[in-house]
């Protein structure tokens, strides 16, 4: 029989093949011709406001470092390669396993890499664990060979999901912080995301007293997780607004000193921050960043059982960074509304005064 050449391979393995191989990052323009990330244009809006109202220079928004994601080659671990005699793969094919092996020792299963390879040897394990009782039940002496090569097997699978977890490039793409933000938090877009990763997720905590999820429902997981960027793009969005926020301290320094109120009366000036505040920060960058703070801590969720299963220092390290920047947005966002509190009070403007 002649071996197919790749003019006749499915286009859907080599998508397969060019991830296991893993994918190039080519570096993004950032911002394009915007002088602020797109996810900070309520704020950006705001603040001019505000800067133009108080008579001040707006404050221009200097971009910050993220964290990154630590490079593949320091999270790759070496995993000790099981096999078992050619006979006895020959007789092993009476089972179940002898299907998988044979798939194991193709020219595409030689190329399985990441969770797709630590879910295959889930499944392999499995299948052996069943052939060798199979074979007790008959009495065949090869389960007593088989019964070593799964002990040893087994003792592999907890080193192959920690490289799986450090190393594939489905997951190391969403896992990344991305190189742009998001313009608005979309729901639909996130919990598709959010599915593909818990998918990946319980693929990597199968064991032999778990069935992972099935081969063809954690290949579209990988894929979706490889082409789309929305969480990458979260975490940079969570970033940028975070660090926006605290770039904006200055402009809130002394409001009822920069508004007037601190003489008789209620100058006009205030009436107007009142108004900006209540309509551009209260009723529409706040709601923006709440919506990226709500996934945030949806995906934190995620991101703590990723956080769980790893046991390598440097990628659980990362993850607690990707986790914190929710919490340092949603506090950075209460900091920023304690000095309008002082304004209300000194401007003596109370909680039921709206924008008219």
């Amino acid at each position: 029989m002649m071996r197919e050449g790749p003019e006749s391979m499915p286009m859907t393995h080599i998508v397969k093949v060019l991830r296991h191989l893993g994918y190039a990052c080519c570096a993004l323009l950032l911002l394009g011709c915007s002088d602020v990330p797109s996810a900070l244009t309520p704020l950006h809006d705001y603040q001019t406001r505000v800067a133009n109202t108080l008579e001040r220079e707006p404050i221009s928004y200097h971009r910050k470092s993220y964290p990154l994601l630590p490079q593949a080659r320091e999270l790759r671990i070496e995993v000790p390669r099981v096999s078992i005699s050619l006979l006895d793969s020959w007789r092993v094919n009476k089972c179940a396993a002898g299907q998988l092996i044979a798939e194991r020792n193709s020219a595409l299963g030689t190329l399985e890499r990441g969770v797709t390879r630590y879910v295959k040897d889930v499944q392999l394990s499995l299948a052996i664990e069943d052939c060798v009782r199979q074979l007790e039940a008959n009495g065949d002496a090869l389960a007593a060979r088989l019964q070593e090569a799964l002990e040893a097997k087994q003792e592999t699978l907890a080193a192959e999901r920690q490289h799986a977890l450090g190393t594939d490039p489905a997951l190391r793409n969403a896992l990344r912080v991305g190189g742009s933000t998001l313009a608005v938090a979309d729901d639909d877009l996130f919990a598709a995301s959010i599915s593909s990763l818990e998918t990946i997720i319980a693929a990597l905590q199968a064991d032999l007293d778990q069935q992972p999820p099935t081969e063809d429902a954690v290949e579209q997981a990988l894929e979706d997780l490889y082409q789309y960027d929305y969480l990458p793009q979260l975490w940079r969005s969570l970033h940028e607004l975070n660090t926006y926020l605290h770039q904006l301290e200055p402009l809130t320094v002394n409001l009822a000193s920069a508004s007037g109120c601190t003489s008789k009366g209620r100058p006009e000036r205030a009436n107007v921050l009142h108004t900006i505040f209540l309509k551009y920060f209260i009723g529409e960058a706040q709601p923006h960043m709440a919506k990226f703070t709500q996934q945030g801590y949806i995906a934190n969720d995620a991101l703590e059982e990723l956080y769980q299963l790893s046991e390598q220092p440097q990628m659980r390290e990362y993850l607690r960074a990707l986790m914190d920047l929710t919490d340092q947005l949603n506090a950075a966002s209460k900091a920023h509304v304690e000095p309008w509190q002082e304004f209300f009070s000194a401007c003596n403007f109370s909680l039921g005064d709206g924008v008219t």
